[in-house]
């Protein structure tokens, strides 16, 4: 809602009381509220304690000059936006340039065109407004943000398990307050379930197409074989998948003894930590989106022997990339994988992030990133 410009606050801010009582009644006829300061610490002192929406500004004044104190005010989140006018007897050749530079908006000489200061402000009123509305749009969607991650967190909800010396458990950590991946683990008859899921996009969207993957895996059938599994799953996801969107997953069945089968449905490959040493597991098959393809032909199978770990986890952790626009890669996160777990009594996941934000440095990740970890 625009407000009226009786709301609207101007604080004047010059040393000569003269300046000040001048601009006062000029605004106070153009309906403006106006607040006064004689220096630039009277000017903070009204900031911090009352909302004001545009200043105007002289260059000239004691202790601190206006130059150095719109410097200071951009410094400060709270008024990195707040228009700030220069109205000022310097020259507007050599003052404009220096105003700017300080983070100042706009530039008047002494003296001034009423018309055109009055013009000048009615135009930053505009942005103004412009600002705040996108603000309160941005505060309400940070908070229903807030709101869909707790649903989302309800969905997906971190899991430790252990089974017949079995554990397992999961890691999610989207890039936004809710993200497109997703992991979950359970016990269903005599095997460990185990499913990573990464669905394209980011956001509210993918979180959407996360919570579809779900729910058609949860119509799977209890007890069936993983090939009739992914069978089905395809199956009701070809008719529910929003055009333009796929998903790629892997999908791990652990029987007591450590035999466990698994499909890799476009998905990175997982790392498997065994006597010592880390391999990679193979696998080729769609993506889920493609129907086509043999399923009994993507199934594989691997013996685990006592001891060995499995990591599952969604491409955000090996594209991670620093400055040099260099990649985490696989042979990378399998390092920081078997680094991990050589450190005795400490956090796993913890301590995968930490390697891959490590070799991030400054360079913030730009996807979800999920795991699955298995200790047998």
């Amino acid at each position: 809602m625009i407000r009226k410009e009786s709301q609207f606050t101007i604080l004047v801010v010059d040393d000569a009381q003269e300046n000040v009582s001048i601009l006062e009644r000029l605004l106070r006829s153009e309906n403006y509220n106006v607040l006064k300061a004689f220096s630039a610490d009277e000017a903070r002192g009204i900031l911090v304690s009352q909302n004001v929406d545009l200043l105007l500004l002289d260059v000239n004044m004691p202790v601190q000059d206006g130059y150095s104190f719109c410097k200071e005010l951009r410094e400060i989140e709270r008024f990195e936006l707040l228009p700030i006018i220069f109205i000022t007897a310097v020259d507007r050749e050599s003052g404009f340039q220096e105003a700017i530079n300080n983070g100042g908006d706009d530039f008047i000489s002494k003296p001034f065109n009423k018309k055109e200061l009055v013009a000048k402000i009615k135009a930053f009123k505009r942005i103004k407004n412009l600002q705040d509305e996108l603000l309160k749009e941005k505060l309400r969607y940070e908070k229903e943000m807030k709101a869909a991650r707790k649903v989302q967190e309800q969905l997906i909800p971190l899991k430790s398990i252990e089974w017949n010396g079995i554990k397992a458990s999961t890691y999610f950590h989207p890039l936004f307050q809710i993200g497109g991946d997703f992991v979950d683990i359970w016990i269903e008859g005599d095997k460990l379930h185990a499913v990573i899921a990464d669905c394209s996009g980011h956001g509210p969207s993918a979180a959407l197409v996360g919570v579809i993957f779900k729910m058609q895996l949860m119509h799977t059938g209890y007890g069936d074989s993983l090939v009739d599994k992914i069978t089905t799953l395809r199956k009701n996801l070809k008719g529910v998948l929003p055009e333009d969107y796929f998903i790629t997953f892997v999908y791990v069945t652990i029987d007591s003894q450590g035999f466990m089968e698994y499909i890799k449905c476009g998905h990175p490959e997982p790392i498997l930590y065994s006597n010592g040493e880390v391999i990679t597991l193979p696998g080729l098959s769609p993506m889920i989106v493609d129907v086509d393809l043999k399923l009994s032909d993507s199934i594989c199978n691997k013996q685990l022997e006592r001891g060995s770990t499995l990591l599952l986890y969604t491409d955000g952790l090996e594209e991670a990339t620093n400055q040099d626009l260099e990649m985490v890669g696989t042979d990378g996160l399998s390092r920081i994988f078997q680094a991990s777990l050589e450190e005795e009594h400490s956090d796993l996941f913890k301590n995968i992030i930490g390697g891959v934000l490590e070799f991030c440095g400054d360079m913030p990740p730009e996807d979800d990133m999920a795991m699955i970890c298995i200790k047998f």
